[in-house]
This record gives structure tokens, sequence and C-alpha cells, in this order.
């Protein structure tokens, strides 16, 4: 008897804390109610959590609230919300804070990075990386000479192929896993660099997955023992320290004044110099520590699985193929590869890539924001210490925006005459593949610039076309396995040279 009494007892506490944590705050948004205590973990699936982010909007609204145990998450899925919130004056002062979570205090060196930094600290971080590229010499001339260097060995083991059937992805994970080795530290010394860097990248998106690092902050002694969410922390943990080791801590012991050889450099110069005014350098070993990390997280996985699905949409698509080699023989010809300088007169190339970023979506779910006050926005309180998730795929695939989402059109992007639609057109208002507002990629451009520069220099040498062998697995992003992003399928292709 002591034991039902017990039991009843512990349920009626369950479901009070639950209709507490869900009114106290005046007019929430609505959203699925969950269980006690946990909320709605239970019904979170990390695998598909695009999928219940886009079956919660469409149930219950663009503006939306759940919990994952003791967390509040605020889910936007409207374009014009998300900007009014990240962006307007009165609501951008307190919705672009990041949380608290288990990945920016145990692994992101106490959120003292771009990706994961608190609010007073990122603007400034950003500022200091950006000053650091340039410091390195990394404009627009000298990246697009760097990215043509690796882009030349690219097409190089391309063309050893014969035109016969090859996996793109190991080509492309080196291309790009080089050109980051080379920004941070300026050269490619050896293999085991890009492997450093794909093991730290595959094992943080394991324990960045919502799910996951929502049960290590509510539980972090789970860390500590033999269950997945333990077994994935201690990966990350032994993958960022030999991360740490080879891109921080030996460039650190080696550094010469006046002789930077990459980013690394860059900002350990920053580190000890002085500003104009004499004041010294607030830029931490701790900061830069993070800032490799959010360079590996932010731009390898993403560049490269962006690549990967622009030429799995192409071999689909072969007039998409025709289209771009047509524009690119009328504006760049044949005897010099494309450059950054044509592409303002390649509206189709643009659009197609614009397209991509569109239909696939490869990262559904933008990096979390936090309230850090009650605000109100559009009659519904958004509470203090909310998670906020900005739901592109959403965004991107919702039929009142763009009528038919589930095609891939690049036309929708051009005008009547074929121009490229202007950048305050609501469809490219519409496109928050990086983000908005301040806490937007900083690699935005870097990563928009590699995509560009690959694919046209991919698409003028050789006819991109499907394999001989084996079907083509199917370009719908809605069949693709999601962890911090979504991963494109394992494919075949051949590229058959041209002949000029």
């Amino acid at each position: 008897m002591f034991a039902i009494w017990l039991a009843m007892i512990i349920v009626l506490l369950c479901v009070l804390y639950t209709y507490i944590t869900r009114t106290r705050v005046k007019n929430p948004p609505p959203g699925p109610p969950g269980w006690p205590i946990l909320g709605c973990l239970l019904e979170i699936d990390p695998s598909h959590l695009h999928f219940n982010l886009d079956r919660w909007a469409k149930k219950y609204g663009p503006l939306i609230l759940f919990r994952l145990a003791t967390k509040k998450m605020i889910v936007m899925s409207c374009p014009r919300k998300v900007k009014k919130a990240l962006m307007e004056k009165g609501y951008s002062e307190v919705l672009n804070d990041r949380p608290d979570s288990f990945i920016s205090k145990y692994i992101m060196d106490e959120a003292n990075g771009v990706l994961y930094g608190k609010k007073k600290t990122s603007v400034p971080v950003k500022k200091m990386l950006y000053k650091g590229l340039d410091m390195y010499g990394q404009g627009v001339q000298q990246f697009e000479a760097m990215a043509l260097k690796e882009m030349e060995k690219l097409l190089k083991s391309v063309a050893d192929q014969g035109g016969k059937d090859f996996n793109p992805r190991e080509f492309l994970s080196n291309s790009v896993a080089n050109l980051i080795v080379t920004l941070l530290i300026g050269s490619v010394t050896d293999k085991s660099y890009a492997d450093v860097i794909w093991e730290y990248n595959n094992a943080f998106k394991e324990t960045a997955e919502v799910a996951t690092d929502a049960i290590l902050w509510t539980f972090p002694f789970l860390r500590f023992l033999p269950v997945e969410a333990g077994r994935k922390y201690r990966r990350t943990i032994y993958a960022k320290k030999e991360l740490i080791e080879k891109f921080y801590q030996s460039q650190k012991e080696t550094y010469k004044a006046g002789r930077e050889r990459g980013l690394v450099d860059a900002l350990l110069k920053l580190h000890s110099q002085e500003n104009r005014d004499g004041e010294t350098q607030w830029l931490t070993d701790s900061q830069i520590r993070a800032i490799i990390q959010d360079i590996i997280f932010g731009g390898l996985a993403s560049t490269t699985n962006s690549i990967l699905f622009v030429l799995l949409v192409l071999l689909h698509r072969h007039e998409c193929v025709d289209g771009i080699y047509k524009e690119i023989v009328k504006v760049v010809g044949v005897e010099r590869y494309p450059g950054l300088k044509d592409k303002p007169a390649m509206p189709y190339t643009e659009a197609v890539i614009l397209e991509a970023l569109r239909y696939i979506t490869h990262i559904p779910i933008a990096a979390t924001h936090r309230a850090m006050e009650d605000v109100e926005l559009e009659g519904y309180i958004i509470p203090k210490e909310a998670t906020i998730m900005i739901n592109i795929w959403t965004i991107h695939h919702d039929p009142a925006i763009w009528g038919d989402p589930w095609t891939f059109r690049p036309e929708r992007f051009l005008d009547e005459v074929g121009g490229l639609l202007p950048a305050d057109h609501v469809l490219r208002q519409s496109l928050v593949s990086f983000g908005v507002g301040e806490r937007s990629c900083p690699g935005e451009n870097l990563a928009k610039t590699r995509m560009f520069l690959c694919l046209t220099a991919l698409v003028q040498k050789f006819d991109i076309l499907p394999p001989d062998v084996g079907t083509l697995p199917s370009d719908d992003p809605r069949t693709f396995p999601f962890g911090a992003s979504l991963k494109p399928p394992a494919y075949n292709m051949r590229a058959v040279a041209r002949r000029i």
C-alpha cells in the first residue's frame, strides 16, 4: 500500500512540475506538452529531428515551445519572424546569445569561440578572426590562389580516373581538408593532419546532436559511464586533444614573429601585440583554440557535403551541367580557370548553387540561440533562458514561399531576362542557409567561394555523368540520414574530359 501511495505522489509531483514549467510564462507559444520531467525527449528522434520540428510546425504554427528535460525550446519556422527576432532592435539585443550547453562548457573551451561563444565575447572574437585572416593575407585574391592550387590537385586526381566510375567523396574530403589545414598552419606537411581534423569533426558532430547534448547537460555524470552518450563524449575529448596538439600547441612552440605560416600564427601574433592606443590585445589561448575548432567544425564537413550534394543533384539533371558549361564558355572560355571576378556574370551558375542550398538544406537546424530576458514576439512570450532553434528545413521547403519546394528549379532565383534576383527579393530573403544577423556563420563567403570555384572548375574540364555500373541514389533530401547535418549518400560518378 505504501508503494502505491508513493507512486501516486510521484505522479502528482510530476504533473505539477509539468504544469508549473508550462504555465509560469504568461502566454507561451503553442507546442507539444511532452511528458513529466522528460518533456519531449521520448518523442524526439535524433536521426530525424528536422522531421519532428517540421511536423510540429505544421501542427502548431511557425513559433512553438516544447521541453527537453528541463530545457525550454523555442522553434522558429518563418523567415520573417527569424529576421525580426535576430536582427530588429529590441529583439536582437536579447535573442542573440548562445545557450549554456554541454558542448560549450565541456568541449568548446567554456564557450570562448564564435560558434558557441556568448554574446559579449563572440562579436569581438569574430572581429579578431577576420583580422587574423586579413593579417595572414586571406583576402579574396589570396584565398582564390590558395584554392586554385588545391583545385589543380583535385582535377588531376579526377582526370586520373580516366572517365571510369569513382566515388568523389575521397577526393573532395581530402581536398577540402588540405585547404583548411593550409589555412590554419600554412601548409600540409603530411596526411595525418587531414585525418586529425576529420576525426575531430566526426566525433564532435555526434556529441553535438541536440538530444545527446540535452541528455549530457541534464545528467553530466553520464560522460564517465559506459553508455552511448559517454562514449561519444570521450571520443570527442580524445580527438580534441590530438587536434590541439597538432594545430595549436606545436604551432605555438615553433612560432616566430614576422614569419607567420597561417591563421594560427596570425592569431598568436594578435595575442602578443598591442593595439594602436597601447592597450594589450585580450585574445586568449582559450579563444584561439576555440576558433580552430570553430573553423574545422563549421567548414570541413559542411563544405565537403555541400559540393557532394551539388554534384549528386547535377548527376540527376544533366541539363543543369549543360547550362553551367555554356555559361562558362560564354564568360570565361576554356583557356583559364573560372575565377571570382567572373561570378557576377554567371547568374545561372549562382542560381544552381543557391537552389542546391535551398533544396538540400544540408544543415536543417541552425546553431541555437538563447533568450537573455523574457521578450514578447508577435503576441507570444519567449521566456528567459529558452533555447531558440531556427528551423531552416521547414523554411526552405514551405510551399507558401516556394510553391514547389521539392522540385529542383534554379530558375526560381532568376528574373525574366535571366539575371539573378536582387538580394532583397522575397525568395533571396527566405534563403537562410548560413543563419542571419550577428550570429550568422562567419564562413559564409568562404563556403560559397569554395563551392563556386570547385563546381565551375570541374564542369569546365569534365562532363559530369552518372556511373556506368550501379544505380545512382536519390537526391531527395528527405531520404538522407541526419546528425548535426545531413549526410550525402555514397555514390559513384564519371568525369569525362572535355575535348577542347
